[in-house]
C-alpha cells in the first residue's frame, strides 16, 4: 500500500506492484522509497486538483504497476519518473485511454522495456 509519510496511507487506497522482481535490498529500497513516495504523493496530488472526484475516494482502489530498472541508482531520478508516470496513468485512467480497441491495435507495436530490437 502506498504510504506518504510514516501511518499515512494515501486515500484512494493504492496497491504497489513492482513489475520486476526485487532480488536485493538495493532494489527494494529504490522501490519502497523513492517509488513509493511519488507515488503516494501523484495520488494525492491528483486528488487535490481535482482529477480524482472528492466523491470517489472512498470508494475507489489503485493497482499501481511499478517500473524500476534493476540498475537504477538515482533516488531522485526515481522519483521523478514514478511522479510523472503515475500522474500520467491517473490522467489517462479517468479519460477512459486507451480504449480495449486502441490497445488491440497497438498490441504488435508494444515491447517489454527490457528487449532490445532496433
Amino acid at each position: 500500500m502506498a504510504i506518504l509519510e510514516p501511518n499515512l496511507s494515501v486515500k484512494p487506497i493504492t496497491l504497489i506492484v513492482p513489475t520486476v522482481t526485487i532480488t536485493s535490498m538495493r532494489q527494494a529500497s529504490l522501490v519502497y522509497g523513492p517509488a513509493q513516495t511519488a507515488i503516494a504523493k501523484a495520488v494525492m496530488d491528483s486528488v487535490a486538483d481535482g482529477t480524482i472526484p472528492k466523491e470517489v475516494v472512498e470508494d475507489l482502489i489503485i493497482i499501481a504497476n511499478v517500473f524500476v530498472h534493476p540498475s537504477a541508482v538515482d533516488r531522485q531520478r526515481v522519483y521523478i519518473n514514478n511522479y510523472k508516470a503515475m500522474r500520467h496513468a491517473i490522467r489517462k485512467a479517468i479519460e477512459g485511454r486507451p480504449t480495449i480497441n486502441e490497445l488491440i491495435e497497438n498490441k504488435e507495436r508494444a515491447k517489454h522495456p527490457f528487449r532490445y530490437t532496433p
